[in-house]
């Protein structure tokens, strides 16, 4: 590359990075951008007294490059439910890698992302109430607005929560004035696996027909999920000002960016992870021949003389060693219970590292380990490399067995220097903190 291209970069380089320092912070100064069809007359007269600009464009006519002058993109991206649609092939956003704008997800957008991009959110429901369930303490419920949580109601334990819920009654806080009745409805993710991905934070559920522990309102990187279906218009004041904070928070993470590649169970046979494994043997309703489709034929063999509940605790005791084989059926990986550790802890690398330094068998099982597991690191190289590898990434370094199987480095924690696991939730927010 010639000089004058180097300093052309360079210059574009600090232009950027100018720009996010700049990002504004308060709801008044924000450019929204909604990209959707049939609800943008709704979506712009709702958020022009709020906002310093509001355009609308339809998915259809929009192309990535239309976002660079505004704040934050509302995407708005529901399901059709017309043959052919879903699961969708292509992202209005363009590339995964490429969009890096703060948005939103309206609805069903989540979902719909979720398949194309391989994100967090390809697995849960379409059958979300507009009522918010489990608030979490967080500045997402207070600023600019203030969510008033004494307007929350107490209602019947649905039915689909009784399992895990044995008080007669739970409290939410209805996003809109009539609750009792039908709503188009939004979609929540399975959020099992949050807490292990540093990019991704829970801030409340919402009643649905599954479980309560799913996600209605959550973050990943620049894009948060407002799984909620309605629109300004249907919603209350809360679930106005709710979304109006959301958008305010979500305008303050220009530089994190979702890390795990996810793949959703609506694009295509996905690996269990070891966990929900587990769960599916603990579930009675869950269909043991469903459970054979998600292990080996040999390992099923073994299984299933046991019967369920001694399946469940062999998964206890000996699914630490699972491993998607090529069918994406789990079975036993003999490399690593030969080697005696998880895959997802730290001492994995103590002893594949060690190995790979003696050489013979046990450097041959540890190389093929660490290209098994370990994909983002250095391929093909000698223990010392290595060694090197995880010396400047242990800090910055997380495991997922969300389909994924493998390690992970923090981009953004190795950027700033903080450990991964202190580097949570509002603090990967640019630097400057919130204006309220």
């Amino acid at each position: 590359m010639k000089e004058p291209a180097i300093r052309v970069l360079a210059l574009a380089a600090a232009c950027l990075t100018v720009a996010a320092a700049a990002s504004p912070r308060n709801l008044a100064d924000l450019k929204i951008l909604y990209v959707g069809n049939e609800r943008s007359e709704a979506f712009v007269t709702f958020l022009k007294p709020h906002v310093a600009a509001v355009s609308a464009q339809s998915k259809s006519e929009f192309s990535p490059v239309d976002a660079a002058a505004f704040d934050v993109v509302l995407l708005d991206w529901p399901q059709t439910g017309r043959p052919g649609d879903f699961p969708p092939k292509t992202s209005p956003l363009g590339k995964r890698e490429e969009w890096g704008k703060p948005t939103v997800l309206l609805g069903s957008a989540g979902l719909n992302l979720a398949v194309v991009w391989k994100l967090k959110g390809g697995s849960g429901c379409t059958c979300m109430d507009p009522l918010a369930y489990d608030l979490r303490q967080h500045e997402v419920f207070d600023q600019p607005f203030h969510i008033d949580r004494t307007t929350a109601i107490q209602i019947p334990t649905p039915p689909d929560f009784k399992a895990e819920i044995k008080e007669p009654k739970i409290e939410v806080l209805p996003l809109v004035a009539d609750h009792q009745r039908t709503w188009n409805p939004g979609w929540c993710s399975y959020a099992y696996d949050f807490a292990r991905n540093p990019d991704t934070e829970f801030f409340c559920g919402g009643v649905n027909h599954k479980t309560p522990t799913a996600a209605g309102l959550w973050r990943q990187g620049n894009l948060l999920h407002f799984g909620f279906e309605q629109s300004p218009a249907e919603m209350n004041e809360q679930g106005r000002h709710l979304l109006l904070n959301s958008i305010t928070y979500i305008a303050r993470f220009t530089e994190d960016r979702p890390i795990a590649t996810t793949p959703s169970v609506f694009a295509g046979h996905v690996a269990r992870s070891r966990s929900s494994l587990a769960r599916a043997l603990r579930n009675p309703e869950y269909q043991l021949d469903w459970i054979k489709e998600d292990v080996s034929p040999a390992l099923w063999s073994k299984l299933v003389p046991l019967g369920r509940d001694k399946m469940a605790a062999w998964v206890d005791q000996e699914g630490r060693f699972l491993h998607p084989n090529q069918d994406l059926r789990l079975e036993i990986d003999e490399d690593l219970a030969a080697l005696g550790v998880c895959f997802d802890q730290p001492e994995f690398f103590d002893r594949t590292l060690r190995d790979l330094g003696l050489g013979g068998g046990a450097g041959q099982r540890a190389r093929r380990l660490l290209a098994r597991y370990v994909p983002g690191g250095p391929a093909g190289a000698d223990a010392t490399q290595w060694a090197a590898w995880w010396g400047a990434n242990k800090p910055y370094a997380f495991a997922s067995d969300s389909s994924d199987y493998r390690w992970y480095v923090d981009p953004l924690a190795k950027k700033r220097g903080i450990p991964s696991n202190q580097l949570r939730g509002p603090l990967r927010a640019d630097p400057g903190g919130p204006v309220r």
